[in-house]
């Protein structure tokens, strides 16, 4: 079997690196548009027929403006959410579409200030279209547990 590594051009290589980037960043600006509540940075993550995949009563959203109702559901969950996403493993299908997994950490505060801690793997498609930006196809959310709210100091706003 030959190793991929070793056959690809130095141009492919770089390609699949700059994806992989890119992809990163794609993940994190998630945690980052849910938790800071940046609607049109969320939005533009997706693109406009994918699916948000979150069962167990939180709903499935798809397209454009199912996804924004998710920050609607979100948000009526939640009155703040803290992510950190870790183990992220990229396997590309092609040039242009790659699937991914990793876990996710997350603190979030109820509206009482009551505070839960949540863990969760998702289960990504991410594909590169017409305009050349990795975006989400699919993100499908395993939620392995979601603890009881719990009273404790947060720090003030700096």
């Amino acid at each position: 079997m030959t190793n991929p590594a070793v056959t690809a051009t130095l141009e492919q290589r770089i390609a699949e690196i700059e994806s992989r980037t890119r992809i990163g960043d794609l993940v994190a600006n998630y945690c980052r548009g849910v938790d800071q509540r940046e609607e049109e940075l969320f939005l533009a993550l997706w693109h406009p027929d994918a699916s948000y995949l979150i069962p167990g009563g939180r709903g499935d959203f798809h397209h454009t403006d199912g996804i924004r109702q998710s920050l609607v559901v979100i948000g009526k969950a939640w009155k703040s959410t803290k992510h950190w996403t870790t183990n992220h493993v990229i396997t590309f299908e092609s040039d242009d579409v790659a699937t991914g997994r990793s876990d996710c950490f997350a603190i979030c505060e109820h509206h009482d200030g009551r505070v839960s801690l949540v863990s969760a793997t998702y289960d990504d498609r991410y594909e590169r279209r017409e305009d050349g930006v990795w975006r989400f196809a699919t993100r499908l959310v395993t939620r392995w547990f979601v603890s009881a709210g719990e009273e404790i100091s947060l720090l003030p706003a700096f």
